[in-house]
């Protein structure tokens, strides 16, 4: 019997964990880690188009640089810091205006300067390269089994272990694929691309849709830093052994979700690997793919709220492929709430009453 069920082994579900446990409670993380977090491109950056959200990612690289005192980058799978966006005049001006109000440390650069800094880099004349020092470049399977081992050593308990069904009480059953079942007075659902059918078992209808999303990993002769291409729209980021993952914005609605993984179009591959021999002033050579499901509301915001008719169930959805970026400020902001640290009602903003009007 425990006080509380995390489910989901991704991002979210493992920070609500962790962060429940440090609070003292009797914790169960329940899931895979073959989630959609560790299938990410592995970018964590501050240059976001909203001012909450790029707050969210400042509060998840503290908790990560945190980490990484402890257990040192490495571990933690990061590989780089620092990113740079490529915009042109109008955005960088929005961009700039966006980081102050959040109070983000960042520079920008002309062209000129920008490939004094970055020979690597191709920039055109009439463009912006905007930097911020502080984001991180991970290898989010990695990164995965690095918070498990974090959550392992603050004592959470670990079932890898799926939950087909779960039978809501006063002590609610969790009932599993292949090693029984578990009890728990409160439950949180950290299901990624996977929460909009689990809560439609139970006659819970939330207005998101789904896109696979495709990662791409290119071996190159060059030492470079994460960077998006704003202009023409392409993000990478530093890998191991001298490699460069990221791609184009490319993705594709999915329903089923035994294709969540399959790999995408061979032409978004084909126009990603253009897209970054245009910005990137070396060689290349593609490697591997693969691909991911992301999970998008109407307003592209998150989806935090209970479970209508049960207080003490909540849920976490619509990352919209952020995960890694927000997925630990609002794990910790959903344990806060799940343990009555914070009001619910006071992050109205997140709660699925704010699509009423659509059912």
């Amino acid at each position: 019997m425990y006080e509380f069920a995390v489910v989901g082994m991704g991002i979210a579900g493992l920070s609500t964990a962790i962060r429940l446990r440090e609070y003292g409670y009797n914790v169960v993380l329940l899931g895979d880690e073959k989630s959609a977090s560790a299938s990410c491109a592995g970018i964590i950056t501050l240059q976001l188009e909203d001012v909450k959200d790029i707050l969210l990612v400042k509060e998840s690289i503290k908790v990560i640089n945190e980490l990484m005192k402890k257990y040192g980058i490495d571990e933690a799978g990061v590989t780089c810091r620092g990113f740079i966006s490529i915009e042109d005049s109008m955005e960088a001006e929005e961009s700039a205006e966006l980081l102050k109000k959040a109070d983000v440390v960042f520079k920008q650069f002309d062209a000129k300067d920008a490939s004094q800094n970055w020979p690597w880099l191709r920039i055109s004349e009439d463009e912006i390269a905007t930097y911020t020092m502080d984001d991180l470049s991970v290898e989010a399977d990695h990164f995965i089994k690095f918070l498990i081992k974090v959550a392992r050593e603050k004592g959470v308990d670990l079932e890898k272990d799926w939950v087909k069904e779960i039978v809501f009480g006063e002590k609610h059953k969790l009932l599993l694929q292949r090693t029984g079942e578990v009890e728990a007075d409160v439950v949180t659902l950290c299901l990624g691309a996977w929460t909009r059918d689990f809560l439609l078992k139970n006659g819970i209808e939330i207005p998101v849709i789904i896109l696979r999303v495709p990662a791409y990993r290119f071996k190159t002769d060059k030492e470079i830093i994460a960077f998006s291409d704003e202009v023409y729209e392409s993000y990478w980021r530093v890998g191991v052994n001298r490699t460069i993952v990221g791609g184009g914005y490319h993705a594709e609605m999915v329903n089923d979700q035994s294709l969540f993984f399959q790999k995408s179009s061979r032409r978004f591959q084909v126009e990603a690997e253009k897209l970054l021999r245009f910005r990137l002033n070396g060689k290349i050579e593609f490697i591997e793919e693969w691909s991911g499901p992301i999970s998008i509301t109407p307003d592209l915001d998150p989806i935090i709220d209970n479970l209508p008719g049960y207080e003490n169930v909540f849920f976490l959805d619509g990352l919209r492929g952020y995960g890694l970026m927000k997925g630990i400020a609002l794990g910790y902001l959903l344990a806060d709430i799940a343990s009555g640290r914070e009001d619910l009602e006071r992050n109205k903003g997140y709660r699925l009453s704010r699509f009423s009007n659509l059912f």
